[in-house]
């Protein structure tokens, strides 16, 4: 379920505990009904596919955690998946074993209407929930990607999102050449990314592409968190190969522009 939250008191105790937990929120909650016999189990499946997932689109997957579970005193069961970051913990998630609790303050005619069969046997199913918020999410993100990367004798900052995540998945980059070139790569790139964008690949056609460094042009797109760089060069012109360069590694691949698109779509859709 999707609703719109507000926090009663939105007082920052410090820790940078206001900005994953703003007054306004808009909460993300599952609930998964279960047999009673197999909640248990589910609830221990369900906290190691949410920790999975956490970890499947972050740049550093050892920051998550689970905490133990703890029991209340009406056999409640939570825990809380982590995220550590420099200055502490934050909790990113709670999941909840709530067996049954949830219908305690329903009427018996409302209750029948949550009764499963199972077997020869109705039984009320137990109910296992996790709750986030997709404010919390998209902080967690950004500061995960978050890197100070050497550079020189100092650093450059970057972001590294999962390409999931990224709001542009490529852009291109050309070196500096003579005024005719540099218009005839730039031109094909607008025409690269035209064609990227109508099949689906958010695309960035910078205004600086051949008019800074390279490696200027490179820091620009760091500094955005985009995965991939097609990097033209004057040859590019005669042979149509280009350097699809990856912001993990830093690597260059050669592939034909007339495989660009479909090359990148591949890459965007296999996580």
């Amino acid at each position: 379920s999707r609703s719109i939250c507000e926090h009663p008191d939105s007082k920052d105790s410090g820790g940078g505990i206001k900005s994953f937990s703003p007054k306004k929120f808009t909460r993300l909650k599952y609930f998964a009904f279960c047999i009673p016999e197999e909640s248990q189990q589910f609830f221990y499946h369900w906290q190691r596919q949410r920790k999975i997932w956490w970890r499947k689109f972050s740049a550093n997957p050892g920051r998550f955690l689970l905490t133990e579970i703890s029991t209340d005193d009406n056999g409640q069961e939570t825990t809380e998946i982590r995220a550590e970051f420099e200055w502490g913990q934050e909790t990113i998630e709670i999941i909840r074993n709530v067996n049954t609790k949830m219908f305690d303050s329903l009427e018996p005619a409302e209750q029948e209407m949550f009764l499963s069969r199972v077997g020869k046997r109705k039984v009320l199913p137990h109910v296992v929930e996790s709750e986030t918020s997709l404010e919390k999410a998209c902080m967690v993100f950004l500061c995960d990607g978050y890197a100070e990367l050497p550079y020189h004798n100092d650093h450059r900052e970057v972001f590294r999102f999962h390409r999931k995540l990224a709001p542009y998945k490529i852009t291109f980059a050309a070196p500096l050449l003579n005024a005719k070139k540099a218009d005839e790569l730039r031109q094909l790139s607008i025409y690269l990314g035209l064609n990227l964008k109508k099949s689906g690949v958010s695309t960035l056609i910078a205004p600086n592409i051949a008019k800074k460094s390279l490696e200027s042009q490179f820091t620009d797109s760091d500094y955005l968190g985009i995965p991939y760089i097609a990097v033209l060069n004057e040859s590019t012109l005669e042979d149509g190969i280009v350097g699809l360069r990856s912001i993990e590694t830093t690597l260059e691949e050669k592939i034909h522009v007339a495989k660009l698109t479909s090359y990148v779509e591949l890459l965007i859709k296999n996580y």
